[in-house]
């Protein structure tokens, strides 16, 4: 029986008919991101503690207790990664809208895809 590969073509993996269909497997994906920033806050009181060393000499430290609930001074002055990826895909679609697919390398439509379907499972900010 005679092929009518290309020379060499019959057991190419990279050749379209020897492609092996595709199939789809659902997955969940799940990621941690820190992120270490400063939130301002004038409600608290300072801290001193003297510590006196085994040689006798005395120390003291200052520390600044926030009494103030951290995660509302965080999310007024910053947003969480939830809130930039649903930010990033309102972008991604205006810019869409406007006719682009690419913006500085990006291929939009890809991103608007990746963007959606996220949800925030966890949160806090800790001192």
């Amino acid at each position: 029986m005679a092929d009518n590969y290309p020379p060499g073509a019959a057991n190419d993996p990279r050749a379209p008919y020897n492609e092996r269909p595709t199939e789809e497997v659902e997955v969940t994906v799940r990621t941690v991101l820190i992120k270490e920033t400063v939130v301002e806050t004038s409600e608290g009181h300072w801290v001193h503690e003297t510590e006196i060393e085994p040689d006798g000499t005395r120390s003291t430290v200052s520390f600044f207790e926030p009494d103030v609930d951290l995660k509302e001074a965080f999310l007024d002055a910053h947003r969480p990664a939830i809130q930039i990826i649903r930010d990033c895909e309102k972008i991604a679609k205006a810019l869409l809208t406007d006719g682009k697919r690419y913006f500085a390398g990006i291929y939009l439509p890809t991103l608007v895809d990746d963007c959606q379907e996220w949800e925030e499972e966890d949160f806090r900010v800790n001192e």
